[in-house]
């Protein structure tokens, strides 16, 4: 009996490189296969999820090895890229480098927030639709800078003027919708940055009167007088213009050493 039981471990412990040796290409070697068994274990699955507490988000294939997220109820849209870790996981990453989602070598997805760092368990609800370019008018662009600058007044009793560069108003629908993007990630990096250093505030309020888009070579904030603009670039897509994370970092850069990168939503 303790010989036949041998035996079926054996047999079982040689099923998985059998049935990947099987499922490669005629010829491939042993080494590859197993690689090739890899690639696929931990596979995304986009589509609707719920993290629990940390709400609902969506994931969206967005090019070659990289992701859209999307929390509920939230205007930005991250791009995450794809990076291997130990054991067939796979980590998708913020443009900070910080880790937004785990997929573990059977599929399982763990979502990283700054109220659940060591990790929330997220379910599937389900498919969902691609996203449709943002196309938007002068007036709605107006519109959209208006309210922020309200909101931080109202929220963060700081006065900033926002404004786009004449160029991106009289740009195309689309370059003006790419904007807005950049505009609503720009609001959010400043809130996150006067979260994370309070400290900051009166450097911030002093040297800083409004906040200005405009088309750039790369996706970046930088402080030219009073005015704080944020560079984005239309023809990259979600990838032209940075994440409100990244601009929380630039902030910390200019005005106060680098904060704690807040991988949150």
């Amino acid at each position: 009996m303790k010989t036949v039981c041998t035996s079926l471990l054996l047999l079982l412990a040689s099923m998985p490189l059998a049935q990947a040796q099987s499922d490669a290409p005629p010829g491939t070697p042993p080494g590859m296969a197993s690689r090739l068994a890899a690639d696929r274990a931990g596979a995304v699955q986009t589509g609707r999820y719920n993290a629990g507490d940390s709400g609902n988000f969506t994931l969206e294939a967005y090019g070659s090895g990289k992701y859209l997220l999307r929390f509920s109820g939230r205007g930005e849209t991250f791009v995450l890229t794809t990076e291997r870790g130990s054991l067939g996981v796979k980590l998708l990453k913020y443009d900070t480098g910080t880790v937004a989602l785990r997929i573990s070598i059977w599929g399982g997805l763990t979502l990283y927030t700054q109220d659940a760092p060591q990790g929330a368990p997220t379910t599937f609800q389900g498919p969902t639709q691609p996203s449709a370019v943002l196309s938007i008018n002068n007036l709605e662009l107006q519109s959209a800078l208006n309210d922020e600058a309200n909101h931080l007044n109202y929220v963060q009793n700081i006065a900033l003027k926002f404004s786009a560069d004449p160029a991106v108003m009289a740009a195309d629908p689309e370059t003006r919708g790419r904007a807005f993007y950049a505009l609503i990630n720009a609001a959010t990096g400043i809130e996150r940055f006067l979260a994370a250093t309070p400290a900051a505030r009166p450097l911030l309020v002093k040297r800083v009167n409004s906040v200005k888009v405009a088309e750039g070579g790369k996706p970046t904030v930088a402080l030219l007088g009073q005015t704080l603009v944020v560079s984005f670039v239309p023809s990259e897509g979600h990838e032209g213009h940075a994440s409100s994370l990244a601009i929380q970092q630039e902030l910390g850069k200019l005005f106060a050493g680098t904060p704690p990168d807040m991988a949150t939503k």
